[in-house]
């Protein structure tokens, strides 16, 4: 689902067409927060996967080369306050990914 920036023009509707539009977004944030639920769940299940392999390897948590490539990835193309939100977003996966492996592997 992409949507794109709001192109509303405030002084063509009413105060009930703009609580209509406030709930049409709304809802299509609903969607989306469903989708990154379902695609942050299946992360999890890659995460602990990656984490009992590591195990058996006796690896690190932390791969600097590999964080490194996810954050050049996911800022592809992105610019301004898209940029700044999901680089935000995706240090918090990282660092929860890295303790949800440090608690597989049983380290602190």
């Amino acid at each position: 689902m992409k949507q794109e920036k709001s192109n509303i023009n405030f002084d063509s509707l009413t105060e009930e067409q703009l609580k209509l539009k406030l709930d049409e977004l709304r809802k299509l944030i609903d969607e989306v927060d469903n989708e990154l639920k379902k695609n942050l769940s299946a992360r999890v299940n890659l995460i602990e996967a990656v984490a009992e392999i590591k195990k058996y390897l006796g690896s690190s948590t932390f791969d600097a080369k590999r964080e490194e490539e996810i954050f050049n990835r996911i800022s592809d193309k992105l610019e301004g306050n898209k940029l700044h939100y999901i680089q935000n977003v995706f240090e918090r996966i990282i660092d929860e990914s890295r303790s949800l492996q440090r608690k597989i592997l049983g380290r602190k």
